[in-house]
């Protein structure tokens, strides 16, 4: 059976969803505030699902929701033979919120208990796609302080998943942390805040690991900006294997930050995947390097180009002069703007 929802209906079925998943955070089944305590974030309002195949279906049905509702509000799913159970079970559950406040959406860790057995379910849950959410363009983080913080200027990071963004808040730095939890960025997720201010994604700070991952992960980015954002967006590189989140729990807050404070450049951090790339030890490699780098960076404003120059130079040198360096660059920058 299909069943028509508003928008407001959904929100209205995740509130009063998140209202159960809060009281059950409070009883003695609960684990969810020990993992958090575990993760230096003590205190942090989350809720939890818990075991058992319906019992927020047995709840949502006594309280007025029909099951085509929570259905289709991403709530709960239909078997084969017609039974409805819930898609969250024993999770610690976060919600995503819109500028308003409003519960549009949710993200949900397993148990712990179960991260090494075999065939336990996805670490971390979403909800599906549904009227209030959409998860290539919600983010995990905005809120209406968000939203107001971002209107005056903030710079937003983005993280990889929604304790990443918890614990940059932890920090008391003056940023606005974002996540698509666990989903690549999009053009539509730097679009979303575009919308708040028009320039949020030019201020950006993106978050990688130093690992291959994270090096993939900063060209993605890149190539999604415009050319001038790509010129002035900045760059969180965490060392390999950790995140914002490790840091905390780690109780390296003021580490983390520092490096917020004091991000790079992401056009530094582009500049050293693609130099990475070839072997700098041959006059072919670094010929080679130099004109890549040099094509990847052309669309940036003469600015930034020259500090890139700078750091090519760091790198290739002596082996090559920081006139052919330049050279170089402005060949690809005219080739780039059509020029010669």
């Amino acid at each position: 059976m299909t069943v028509e929802l508003t928008r407001e209906r959904v929100v209205a079925i995740n509130a009063a969803a998140w209202e159960y998943w809060r009281w059950n955070a409070n009883q003695a089944e609960d684990w969810t505030r020990g993992y958090l305590a575990r993760r230096g974030l003590r205190g942090l309002q989350a809720g939890y699902a818990p075991e058992g195949w319906a019992r927020l279906v047995g709840r949502m049905r006594g309280r007025g929701y029909g099951a085509d509702e929570l259905v289709a509000a991403g709530l709960a799913f239909r078997t084969e033979g017609g039974g409805v159970g819930d898609v969250f079970r024993d999770r610690l559950v976060l919600p995503y919120r819109d500028e308003t406040g409003g519960i549009i959406g949710f993200t949900a860790r397993r148990n712990p208990a179960t991260d090494d057995v075999a065939d336990a379910p996805a670490k971390y849950l979403n909800t599906t796609s549904t009227l209030a959410f959409d998860k290539s363009r919600d983010l995990y983080g905005i809120d209406p302080a968000a939203g107001r913080r971002i209107q005056a200027g903030a710079r937003v990071v983005f993280v990889e998943g929604a304790l990443d963004v918890e614990a940059i808040r932890r920090t008391g730095s003056p940023v606005v942390p974002l996540s698509g939890c666990g989903t690549a960025l999009t053009a539509t997720h730097l679009e979303r805040v575009r919308q708040i201010h028009p320039g949020a994604a030019a201020l950006a700070v993106f978050a990688f690991d130093a690992d291959g991952a994270g090096q993939a992960a900063a060209v993605r980015a890149w190539d999604l900006l415009t050319d001038d954002e790509a010129g002035t967006a900045g760059a969180l590189v965490l060392p390999a294997g950790t995140d914002p989140a490790q840091l905390i729990q780690d109780c390296h807050v003021q580490a983390l930050a520092e490096r917020l404070a004091q991000p790079q450049s992401l056009v530094s951090v582009v500049v050293d995947v693609v130099l990475a790339r070839h072997d700098l030890t041959t006059v072919e490699g670094r010929v080679n390097a130099l004109r890549a780098a040099a094509a990847l960076v052309a669309r940036i404003p003469d600015v930034p180009l020259s500090r890139v120059g700078t750091q090519l130079h760091a790198r290739l040198a002596p082996h090559t002069d920081l006139g052919v360096i330049a050279g170089e660059l402005a060949i690809a920058a005219a080739a780039a703007r059509g020029t010669t």
